[in-house]
This record gives structure tokens, C-alpha cells and sequence, in this order.
């Protein structure tokens, strides 16, 4: 579950990701529900834990499948299913980034979408930067036939 959040001068909200194959580039806040959670109040968790900024409303908008070569403990591939939401912050208060184990954001950043550079992108923020001109979001799966986890950032830090 995953969050497209733009402000009001139309600027994205990104983390910069610290860990698996979208290490060392910007992402979208979200990940993986826990028990019982719905997909809307993972949303609004991981949000929270990755931004610090509240939740105030979200829209489905609907899933993507990306497959990309990552080489992880016995696996060769990512198989990642994207649930997207759009949602509306409360953009004048913001808690810290939450200290928990195994933390995926180490910031975050408002980027105006056009000025993105697909490199310094996971496939999700790049499907953001599509939806936010194109106002779809394409449901067939995307495959990447190569793909390199950065072993630092390519993109200009706040």
C-alpha cells in the first residue's frame, strides 16, 4: 500500500529509501499491512512512520505488478505488488521519521515530479510521476530485465 501525496504547489512527497532493491533512491511512503490491517490503515501507518505527516483522507486508485532481477537471501527476482492510494496530508504537522527496526526512510523530500530523473527513481515513484501527468495508472505488469541496487544515491539531497 502506497501513497501519492502532492502539496499544494504540486509538489511529490518521496522518502529516501534505505533498504532492498530501491535502496539509495527516492519511494513512495508505504509497505506491507499487519494483521488485521486494512489497506487504507496501512496507508496511514506507513505514512506516518516513514514521513511523520498525518493521513487525512485516501483514494484507491488501484495496483501495479513489477518484476525486476534482485538478488536476495535465496531468491533472484522481485515480484512487488503496488497498491495505490492518493492522499491528502496534514501538511502542517509533522512528527519525527519513526525510530523502528529496519526503518525504509531515512527522509523524505517534496520534488516537483517534472524535474525527476527515472534513475533516482523505484518504478513506483516513477508510476507517480506518470499518473500525475497522465491522471491513469496502467494495471499490466512491468517487467525490468535489469536493475541495480545503487550503492549510493544518484539524486541531489535536500
Amino acid at each position: 500500500m502506497y501513497c501519492i501525496c502532492l502539496n499544494e504547489t504540486g509538489h511529490l512527497l518521496v522518502i529516501e529509501k534505505n533498504g532492498g532493491p530501491y535502496k539509495n533512491r527516492f519511494d513512495l511512503p508505504g509497505g506491507t499491512p499487519e494483521e488485521n490491517e486494512s489497506e487504507y490503515e496501512t496507508v496511514v501507518r506507513e505514512v506516518l512512520e516513514e514521513t511523520g505527516y498525518h493521513v487525512l483522507s485516501g483514494v484507491k486508485l488501484g495496483e501495479r505488478c513489477y518484476e525486476l532481477p534482485w538478488k536476495y537471501k535465496q531468491w533472484n527476482l522481485s515480484r512487488h505488488t503496488a497498491v495505490y492510494y492518493v492522499c491528502t496530508i496534514d501538511a502542517d504537522y509533522k512528527l519525527p521519521i519513526a525510530d523502528i527496526p529496519l526503518q525504509d526512510s531515512i527522509g523524505i523530500q517534496w520534488i516537483e515530479p517534472q524535474e525527476l530523473i527515472e534513475d533516482w527513481c523505484s518504478p513506483l515513484v516513477w508510476e507517480a510521476v506518470q499518473y500525475v501527468s497522465s491522471k491513469s495508472l496502467p494495471t499490466k505488469r512491468k517487467t525490468y530485465y535489469s536493475w541495480d541496487v545503487l550503492g549510493q544515491t544518484l539524486y541531489p539531497k535536500s
